[in-house]
């Protein structure tokens, strides 16, 4: 009988975040005859936890004196659970998670330490976060970075040498057969093409970008609408700019809609992104993984998935005529629309499942406790 470990994956919280969703899928798709594997949050449950509880996976937290905020301190508690389940690995998955798991880790000798970097804009213009993770990344035994591009800005931004870290991808799931029927019927577009982008209102996605695409491209046609779906601290900010520009239905703020993947992006015939910097984008796998010609900016491992022109198109960063020229061949080009679908989707079923990216933790997993024996 194989000597099962335990694997204690720790993050602020278990919102909607690309973070949470690799830290969530995880927990579903590493191979339980090996590992135990359970998830603590130090913030907050979030929905991502909810599912996760409700589907019977083991889920605890570390509640903060005030919501949103871990205890001064809390790497006790931490420290006391990790005791008491008997924790081989820790596997940290934000800032806070790696200081905590760090200050465990170094009073906890034989349990090992790993941690996984999801932010894509080195170096952190964030005072705070970047003294943070300079200070605490040589604790970890090992490093994990989710982009080929980010993992360089990191190495370059920390010094960290080519043999304290590695590169696993962030992985999607197959969600071709759940499409919610239900849902995808409340997206009318009176037969127009319908355009998607999905994320977070915050500057690094470059929503104020991506108005301007629309406005231009609205004065060449009006064959189409685009649904900006998500929420955030811009959401205002951009519908006054959406408002000026008089772009009326042609640009729809639909708010946060829950799996996406299965409620949004079936509905789409372009799915577009014009982030300013990324790490490794879920939603730009999730789209190609539902078969969707995509354009994106050329921002973190975006080159690496996308070949342009053959599974996808790559644009500069506010490149406002760039995307509006790629838009409308799109729009005007339907048998070009379904084959770089057809290409998008091939390529993340072949390198980019969620079954593959849990295949890989396995093997650092298998390979830094072997280190310890």
């Amino acid at each position: 009988m194989v000597d099962k470990k335990n694997v204690l994956i720790v993050i602020s919280s278990l919102t909607g975040g690309g973070a949470e969703y690799v830290a969530a899928n995880l927990c579903r798709h590493v191979d339980n005859n090996l590992f135990n594997v359970a998830v603590c949050h130090l913030k907050e449950k979030g929905e991502r936890g909810v599912a996760l509880a409700e589907e019977g996976y083991d889920v605890v937290g570390i509640a903060g004196d005030q919501p949103g905020r871990t205890k001064y301190l809390s790497f006790l508690k931490l420290r006391q659970l990790i005791k008491q389940r008997n924790i081989d690995i820790i596997h940290s998955h934000s800032i806070d998670a790696l200081i905590e798991c760090s200050l465990c880790k170094l009073t906890m000798r034989n349990v090992k330490h790993l941690h996984t970097f999801h932010y894509g804009n080195y170096p952190n213009p964030n005072r705070k976060h970047h003294f943070m993770e300079k200070l605490f990344q040589s604790v970890p035994d090992k490093l994990i970075a989710v982009g080929i591009e980010q993992r360089k800005a990191i190495q370059k931004t920390f010094g960290i040498p080519d043999n304290r870290i590695t590169t696993i991808w962030n992985g999607v799931e197959n969600t071709n057969s759940r499409y919610d029927q239900v849902m995808m019927q409340q997206y009318n577009s009176n037969g127009k093409i319908l355009i998607g982008s999905i994320s977070t209102l915050t500057e690094q996605k470059g929503l104020f970008h991506l108005l301007d695409v629309m406005s231009e491209l609205k004065k060449r046609r009006d064959d189409f609408i685009c649904m900006i779906v998500g929420d955030g601290p811009l959401r205002s900010q951009l519908e006054e700019r959406h408002r000026k520009l008089g772009l009326g239905d042609s640009v729809r703020f639909m708010g946060w809609i829950n799996n996406v993947s299965i409620t949004v992006l079936p509905v789409l015939d372009i799915f577009v992104q014009s982030s300013l910097w990324e790490a490794m984008s879920i939603v730009v796998l999730e789209a190609m993984g539902a078969g969707k010609a995509i354009i994106v900016t050329d921002v973190g491992d975006n080159k690496h998935v996308v070949e342009n022109g053959k599974n996808g198109i790559l644009v500069e960063k506010k490149d406002t005529a760039g995307m509006v020229e790629k838009l409308e061949q799109l729009i005007i080009d339907e048998r070009l629309r379904k084959e770089l679908g057809k290409q998008a989707q091939e390529k993340i079923f072949r390198e980019c499942t969620v079954t593959q990216t849990a295949r890989n933790h396995e093997k650092l997993y298998c390979e830094i406790l072997e280190a310890a024996s």
